[in-house]
């Protein structure tokens, strides 16, 4: 079951819809939408939280690949205005379509591990890393958490549905075999990669905000009284300063993820309209 963009609910029979890709998949045109249906996904897979994720056994993410593309094959024949060709130009626009459609919630997630970051150097804990299991690299330790919580979020707000509700409508704006605009669309990622910096500026701005006041409180302070030496309690005092207001600003961060769909959609009209421009 899954919740489209408008607040409709659509039922997915995926029994039935198996069943009746098999025989599809007995045709030329069945076999040649099938594959480029699996590339399509096969970019979302490729990108999108969690299912990107090193942690996750390949034979799970292939097996996802082949249930969502039987599952979809049905929809993407019924929506397909000409038999689809297998040529390389085909297949790269499919794994690019699927690339663009993982894109706006990677965005998201790489937003919060930046703010994690920069959480991470503002309060001193920049040397405090641990390994993160989704990319098996050292990151700050405030950066793990704020990956794993924006993670959270975004799939108790549904996440993952809206996804999959973004592929399906893929479908039907560009049909499988469709080549499209494929420089704009390029362009129209690579002009995404501010967000992330905006989104981790965004998220860690309460933080930011706390540490550089306690700072100048102190040097104030140290100022006015060199005898206290409050050198020697600036540093817990900024962690603490640090970590109540990141207490405080995760509700606020979690409010935000509420209107998360909005974003989503938002930004497939950003990176698939171009595309949209010149299609064959």
């Amino acid at each position: 079951m899954g919740t489209g963009r408008h607040g409709t609910r659509a039922e997915f029979p995926v029994i039935g819809a198996g069943a009746a890709a098999m025989p599809e998949l007995l045709t030329a045109a069945g076999a040649a939408t099938f594959i480029l249906l699996v590339a399509r996904i096969g970019g979302l897979v490729l990108i999108a939280p969690i299912f990107a994720a090193k942690a996750v056994p390949m034979k799970l993410r292939t097996a996802l690949l082949v249930i969502f593309s039987l599952v979809l094959l049905p929809v993407a024949r019924a929506h397909a205005e000409v038999a689809p060709v297998l040529t390389p130009l085909t297949m790269l626009s499919e794994t690019i379509i699927g690339f663009g459609l993982g894109l706006g919630s990677a965005i998201v997630i790489a937003g919060a591990s930046a703010a994690g970051d920069m959480v991470s150097v503002q309060m001193g804990l920049a040397g405090a890393s641990v390994l993160d299991p989704m990319t098996n690299i050292q990151v700050p330790v405030m950066g793990q958490f704020m990956t794993a919580f924006a993670t959270l979020l975004l799939f108790a707000s549904g996440g993952h549905l809206v996804m999959l509700s973004g592929l399906g409508d893929s479908l039907d704006v560009l049909p499988i075999g469709s080549v499209p605009d494929l420089g704009a669309g390029l362009l129209a990622m690579s002009k995404l990669g501010g967000q992330v910096l905006m989104f981790g500026v965004m998220f860690s701005a309460p933080v930011m905000a706390a540490t550089m006041l306690t700072n100048v409180a102190l040097a104030i302070l140290t100022r006015a009284a060199p005898q206290l030496q409050i050198i020697t309690v600036a540093f817990p005092l900024q962690i603490m300063a640090g970590l109540f207001t990141m207490a405080a600003a995760l509700s606020l961060i979690s409010v935000w993820f509420t209107g998360w769909a909005t974003y989503h959609d938002g930004m497939l009209q950003r990176i698939l309209g171009p595309m949209l421009a010149s299609v064959r």
